[in-house]
């Protein structure tokens, strides 16, 4: 159990230039998100369905902007307080690794299950997960969580849910949870030698999956029910620009995802018939008809 201590106070704010992974990606956070308040466009940054598309890295940038300031304020002041105690002991290079190793779990985690999701609240969490465990078994974090802090992050957690399940206002709860969890294995796998493999092979496997959910997998795994529309927006604004193929790209995505939407079927059946590849549009608009037979707008053409 947590010894009742409380945590030691955070570094000040001057001290900064001491924890130039933390401060850094504060300041990174901070900038993005006035940028993104004064309309500036950092669309760059966001989780999309660009990541099925390779942009990767999309699952890391989309931890720096934010959606209000309390949002903001709650995640910096949480990186302040736990990303300076991992990086006063741990380096500069670990902590970066530990912060993009939470940043990009979380995230594609959240993608993967659920929809994009913002803010540095993922890796926050995955902070919290391994100093719960490093200050149980690790002298150098001795005292280094509180019962304080773990009540802060675990009625935050359930609050968010139920925000969520309520529709008051949806949180990423998956982003939290995975932070968490891969929090919780990378403490025991820096804490425990003997069982280090088994820990580190789980913290990869989880990743692992997590990359392959927010890609290959999605439309496999997705639970949120509006997987695809992203793609059969971009789809649609391909179509009417007259941008065949890259609606046919789009299109077939939004279709694997959403496979009882009529729409859009109807919209890559016109794209493929633009192309001239008659079997592929003669396939989708029977498959749009199926859905809607008594709807004439969705009717195979005359001359298929």
């Amino acid at each position: 159990m947590l010894a009742l201590v409380e945590m030691p106070p955070p570094p000040r704010w001057s001290e900064f230039p001491r924890y130039p992974v933390i401060a850094g990606t504060i300041l990174i956070a901070v900038v993005v998100t006035i940028a993104w308040w004064a309309k500036y466009d950092v669309s760059i940054v966001f989780a999309t369905a660009e990541i099925r598309r390779g942009q990767l890295w999309r699952l890391f940038t989309t931890i720096f902007p934010h959606l209000d300031l309390l949002h903001l304020v709650f995640n910096v002041y949480w990186l302040w307080v736990l990303g300076s105690l991992l990086e006063g002991v741990f380096g500069h290079a670990k902590t970066a690794a530990l912060l993009v190793l939470f940043a990009v779990g979380s995230s594609s985690f959240e993608f993967a299950f659920a929809q994009t999701g913002v803010g540095l609240s993922g890796v926050g969490y995955g902070f919290f997960g391994l100093l719960w465990v490093l200050s149980r078994r690790d002298e150098r974090f001795r005292g280094s969580m509180d019962q304080r802090t773990v009540t802060v992050f675990v009625v935050w957690f359930f609050f968010c849910l139920a925000t969520t399940l309520l529709h008051i206002f949806v949180v990423a709860n998956v982003a939290h949870g995975a932070g968490a969890i891969l929090g919780i294995l990378a403490g025991f796998a820096i804490t425990m030698p003997s069982r280090r493999p088994l820990f580190a092979s789980a913290v990869a496997a989880l990743v692992a999956f997590g990359l392959w959910g927010s890609t290959y997998g999605r439309p496999l795994v997705n639970l949120s029910g509006k997987a695809g529309f992203e793609e059969g927006q971009w789809g649609y604004a391909a179509l009417v620009a007259n941008h065949n193929e890259e609606a046919v790209r789009w299109l077939r995505d939004a279709t694997a995802q959403q496979p009882k939407s009529p729409e859009l079927w109807m919209d890559l059946a016109i794209a493929y018939h633009r192309l001239g590849n008659i079997p592929a549009a003669t396939a989708a608009y029977n498959e749009a008809h199926k859905l809607k037979p008594d709807d004439p707008a969705f009717a195979v053409p005359k001359d298929m």
